[in-house]
């Protein structure tokens, strides 16, 4: 009698330790199944706020330019000693920039986009201009620049300016800045946010009859005025 006892009292202790054990496997992977939809959740959520809280600025890229034409040479007629005779270009340029939206729900609206070259810190030519532009939620759009002129005047291109032109044409390859200003505005919002987009870029000098060499994509730099909503 006391050995059917002592077998009794053991399996009944072996049953309760494996049902404990078994309680303890079940806790473990609910425990992990709560931790992976509590981190679906909050990545669904985190795309929530991304895409309806966050305003991102549009970013920007000049991915080709041609240059064909770039010649300075002083006017005919200069003969003031009183300050640097006055230069003249003769130019011709290609520009094609990419407008990007990166917002996953708000479209973009540009305004007239109006178009800036210019050569050591002076404007040669601001004839470039884009009509209204709209972006939508992920999207992008290509705006093609062509400038050109024979003999504009330069009157606030300096000796130093000129100097800087003359070793750049030794060295084959010239330093020009094209800047775009526009307004923009987020679709379903009131805030017109001023913004320029400021590309430097590396030409070299090609002949049109001639294959053209390959340009280096660059990428331009976005400035957003400080405005809440922008």
């Amino acid at each position: 009698m006391v050995f059917w006892e002592r077998d009794w009292w053991s399996k009944w202790w072996e049953k309760q330790r494996q049902r404990d054990c078994c309680d303890c496997e079940c806790s473990w992977t609910t425990a992990i199944v709560c931790l992976v939809v509590l981190a679906v959740l909050g990545g669904a959520l985190a795309l929530l706020v991304l895409a309806f809280a966050v305003l991102n600025p549009p970013t920007a890229s000049a991915d080709d330019a041609l240059l064909t034409r770039f010649d300075l040479a002083p006017a005919p007629n200069s003969t003031s000693t009183a300050r640097p005779p006055l230069q003249l270009l003769s130019y011709n340029a290609t520009v094609t920039v990419s407008l990007r939206n990166p917002n996953l729900h708000y479209g973009v609206t540009f305004g007239a986009v109006a178009a800036a070259f210019s050569f050591n810190g002076t404007r040669f030519d601001e004839s470039g201009t884009v009509p209204t532009l709209d972006l939508g939620a992920r999207k992008e759009a290509a705006v093609r620049l062509r400038v050109g002129a024979v003999g504009r005047a330069l009157p606030k291109l300096t000796a130093a300016g000129a100097a800087e032109f003359a070793r750049q044409k030794d060295a084959g390859v010239f330093e020009v800045e094209v800047r775009l200003d526009t307004v923009m505005q987020y679709k379903g919002r009131k805030t017109k946010c001023p913004l320029g987009i400021v590309c430097p870029l590396r030409l070299q000098l090609v002949d049109p009859d001639v294959a053209a060499t390959a340009f280096q994509k660059t990428k331009c730099t976005v400035l957003r005025a400080k405005i809440s909503g922008c």
